[in-house]
């Protein structure tokens, strides 16, 4: 078996035997009398017992890694109740780590792997559910999620109901209809409002599951990039509207919870590798480039593989490592439980893997250059590296 450790130098992979979002969701699920889900328990005993609370209270910051919150909010009321560092999943992006916490499944189960991937023949974004490749004018949405979508959702098997409290952008979308279940979702139109309407599903009936997601400071990084000056006060906004809910959640005997799908690191402009502008290179894929800019999937064309793997190492290699797919599914870089039948075409044949401070891209006909100043799904520890906070009443 492939190990991972030789595969890339220093680079911080998944934990799921214990210490990771994989395990944690182990452990709620237990915790609120869900199902076992088949994984290891979280080694941690930050969440031993939480179950006894009348509400418990799940909060994803998406991209507010360990190193962000470190950084961005050091006096923050979310620091103080950090107990843990905890590892994302590979890889540490949202449709990976999101589709964890909403099943309880790892990546290598549920099969979403990257912001963009191969699903058929069409190089879609799981999430939104648009095609890059073709490229659509926009309709097909719901048929790609009836072929995509097989984890089970998890919320609507906990032992009380549960409630997602989603921004109104996504909360009618396939992927969110699919992910809840038969629970409740919620839409909310901004950070106060979020935190509103959690305020009064902690205030209702109980026992009861709470999950509000907000992607707003992750949508920031990629913009500005994750050591931004508009970063750190979004983050003191989160954490007022956090410190402002836990006397109501204290009267209400509700534990509160909040973790990040991932981190982060800054994307330098000089720094992005164009796979494309190497015509021989590029020449050998028989799709373009699947994935992230921190990790990229490379389909090639019959018999060329070795050639193209060659090729990577020789040229790109100042910029990435390139692997083969089939050993990082062989080490187990995707977590454990039986593989999605399809997870190793979602792959593809090599996987270039992103070396610190560098980013990978190709652009299509009518797409600009993708430019971002913020990014994640690699192997530096900024982007595996997330917090567990916890406060109880």
């Amino acid at each position: 078996m492939a190990d991972l450790s030789s595969l890339c130098p220093d680079a911080a992979w998944a934990d799921y035997q214990g210490g990771g979002l994989l395990n944690l969701m182990q452990t709620l699920s237990r915790e609120l009398g869900g199902p076992d889900l088949g994984h290891a328990p979280l080694a941690s005993a930050a969440l031993a017992g939480i179950g006894r609370h009348r509400h418990v209270c799940l909060i994803l910051i998406d991209g507010l890694g360990a190193a962000q919150l470190a950084s961005l909010g050091p006096d923050s009321r979310l620091r103080a109740h950090q107990r843990e560092t905890i590892s994302s999943v590979f890889p540490p992006t949202t449709a990976a780590a999101v589709t964890t916490v909403l099943t309880g499944s790892a990546p290598a189960e549920h099969g979403l792997i990257g912001w963009h991937q191969l699903h058929g023949e069409e190089i879609i974004a799981p999430l939104p559910l648009y095609a890059r490749y073709p490229a659509s004018r926009g309709g097909g949405e719901q048929r790609r999620a009836d072929t995509l979508y097989r984890a089970r959702p998890l919320f609507d098997r906990l032992g009380r109901p549960a409630f997602l409290y989603l921004p109104d952008f996504i909360a009618e979308s396939p992927s969110s209809r699919f992910h809840a279940g038969r629970a409740p979702r919620v839409a909310y139109g901004g950070l106060a409002d979020g935190f509103a309407q959690l305020a009064r599903g902690v205030n209702g009936a109980g026992p009861a599951f709470h999950y509000l997601y907000l992607p707003q400071l992750d949508t920031l990084m990629h913009e500005q990039g994750p050591d931004a000056a508009a970063a750190r006060v979004l983050l003191a906004e989160i954490d007022a509207h956090f410190a402002a809910l836990l006397p109501q959640a204290d009267a209400c005997d509700a534990a509160m919870v909040a973790i990040a799908d991932h981190g982060f690191v800054a994307a330098a402009p000089e720094c992005w590798a164009d796979v494309d502008a190497d015509a021989e290179l590029y020449g050998l894929l028989a799709l373009p480039l699947s994935g992230e800019t921190r990790l990229a999937y490379c389909h090639v064309k019959p018999a060329c593989a070795e050639r193209f793997l060659l090729l990577a190492r020789e040229r790109l290699g100042h910029a990435c490592w390139a692997v083969r797919s089939r050993d990082l599914l062989a080490a187990g870089a995707f977590g454990p439980g039986p593989q999605r039948p399809d997870l190793a075409r979602h792959c593809g044949d090599v996987t270039l893997i992103a070396k610190p401070g560098w980013n990978l891209r190709d652009t299509l006909p009518g797409e600009k250059p993708l430019r971002l100043a913020g990014v994640h799904a690699g192997v530096h520890p900024d982007e595996q590296a997330i917090p567990l906070i916890v406060r109880r009443p």
